[in-house]
């Protein structure tokens, strides 16, 4: 009987059993490409240096001047740059090592601010001059942007960031003497214990000031928000998913996603959840049940945490790019990324559309507005109904403060770059975006000054004329009563006819003279 032998045929040279990014052998690793990758880019800005060609460091994203600005640098570079030692000017750069301004917020009580940016640094600034107080850097490489920043409701040393690696940060604020009314002038604070945004704990974590992960996800967070009881959080992903967790056990008590593929045998009326990445959220300030989201779907849904189907309303047509939404009573504002009637006011309560704000005294020079951030201008004294709306974007070049009563422009201030990121308290308004600028600016309708004359100023006529003697005396003659009628007469006539500006006058000189009394 003749043996057989089997033979088993070669297919390494057509089959690739493992899958890498950069077509790695076995014995390489992702880590060792990314690391030599870094050494090129810093050997080629070592090189740059030493040619004395001044740029900013190496980002991840790069965007270089057009054709048309290097043009007309070199049409005017004898007009305007050749006898002048500032040879920077003929360079733009757009980004820092800080990154985009994505996010921001003022705190409860306008002492400070937190700015997220793109580059994963957290910065606590200080809420009138907007000076660095610390600094939160990520430890992980490449760094991941942080979207969205809240406060806590019960605690004001707290606040809560989301981040691009899917993670929810819980920073701890520490205890600084400092206060908005003695304004100091260089005020560049750091801590050595808050140089991180999560740290690995190989024991029982003690006490420290620093960014601890929260709740952590494999999908990127986009948006986020706390409930007024502060009893839930819902975080908005980017695999198109709203989750609610509980504050105590951290767990999801709620997920709302739908499949794409299940959307075509849904109907469109009936359709509940995002098929978008969802890029905006909000939660009502006094209802603790109400949260607003809005995603690329184009759509804009109102939600009920004690409705675990699917959203309560469902608004269409709008076309959220960014954290452009806001919530206050029972009214709903929200920007679109659109060349015209890009800001709408929803009705809550009627669930419908109250208006599309078209501004009439817009300068015409705008191509479009493109609205990347939208708020209602948080102010407790002149604000509390939500008349004024504080947007910006990419279109305008500028922050516009909305009356959103008559649509009016009631301010505006230029804004270098696009603005990605808005916040106010009070007087103050705070932007930023991808210009490397960080702005402040105030706020005051003249509107809402009212002329108000002071009571204890105002001069009584009759006090000093005397109808009547003493008890012991006889009654005056007609000639002298008629005499005090006339005078009064007189007098009144004189009061009436004085401009308004006469009558402070004389309130303010009667009170000079009781004072001094």
């Amino acid at each position: 009987m003749a043996s057989s032998v089997y033979t088993i045929p070669n297919f390494s040279r057509f089959s690739v059993f493992t899958y890498s990014r950069f077509n790695l052998s076995e014995s390489e690793s992702d880590i060792c490409v990314f690391i030599k990758e870094y050494k090129d880019r810093i050997k080629r800005q070592l090189l740059r240096e030493e040619e004395n060609d001044k740029t900013p460091f190496i980002s991840f994203a790069e965007k270089k001047p057009s054709s048309a600005n290097v043009a007309w640098l070199n049409e005017n570079y004898k007009r305007f740059f050749q006898y002048t030692p500032n040879e920077s000017v003929l360079k733009l750069h757009f980004l820092s090592d800080l990154g985009f301004i994505n996010c921001m917020v003022y705190s409860p009580d306008g002492n400070f601010i937190v700015v997220g940016h793109s580059s994963g640094l957290i910065q606590m600034r200080h809420g009138q001059t907007g000076v660095v107080l610390y600094t939160l850097r990520n430890i992980q490489f490449p760094p991941k942007p942080i979207y969205s920043i809240c406060f806590s409701r019960l605690d004001d040393k707290v606040c809560y960031a989301s981040c691009m690696d899917g993670t929810v940060y819980r920073i701890e604020i520490p205890n600084m003497n400092f206060s908005t009314e003695e304004v100091p002038k260089y005020c560049i604070r750091t801590d050595p214990g808050l140089e991180s945004l999560n740290m690995q704990f190989y024991g029982a974590p003690g006490m420290s000031t620093h960014a601890q992960p929260f709740i952590s996800q494999r999908s990127p967070a986009l948006s986020m928000g706390v409930t007024a009881d502060e009893s839930k959080m819902v975080v908005g992903y980017g695999d198109t998913s709203i989750k609610i967790y509980d504050m105590e056990t951290q767990e999801a008590e709620a997920t709302f996603k739908v499949h794409k593929l299940r959307l075509q045998f849904i109907p469109k009326k009936l359709q509940r959840m995002h098929f978008g990445q969802v890029c905006a959220m909000r939660c009502h300030d006094q209802k603790p049940y109400m949260f607003a989201t809005g995603a690329w779907d184009k759509t804009l849904r109102i939600w009920d945490v004690r409705c675990k189907v699917g959203c309560v309303m469902t608004f269409e047509g709008v076309d959220i790019c960014s954290d452009s939404i806001d919530l206050n009573r029972e009214q709903c504002i929200a920007g679109s990324w659109l060349p015209t009637e890009a800001l709408g006011v929803w009705d809550l309560t009627a669930r419908k559309r109250l208006n599309i704000i078209r501004v009439q005294n817009r300068r015409p020079d705008v191509d479009g507005e493109y609205i990347y951030a939208c708020r209602y201008w948080r102010s407790n004294q002149f604000n509390r109904k939500g008349k004024y709306a504080v947007i910006g974007g990419s279109g305008t070049n500028c922050v516009e403060v909305i009356n959103l009563h008559n649509r009016y422009i009631t301010c505006s201030y230029p804004a270098p770059g696009t603005v990605l990121a808005i916040t106010s308290h009070e007087e103050r308004i705070a932007f930023g975006g991808t210009a490397p600028v960080f702005n402040i600016v105030s706020f005051h309708d003249p509107k809402h000054e009212k002329y108000e004359s002071p009571e204890d100023a105002e001069y009584d006529i009759t006090k000093s004329v005397t109808l009547f003697r003493d008890d012991s005396d006889s009654i005056c003659s007609k000639s002298e009563v008629d005499g005090t009628k006339s005078v009064m007469a007189a007098a009144s006539n004189a009061a009436s006819m004085t401009a308004p500006s006469m009558i402070s006058r004389v309130s303010v000189g009667a009170a000079a003279s009781q004072k001094l009394a």
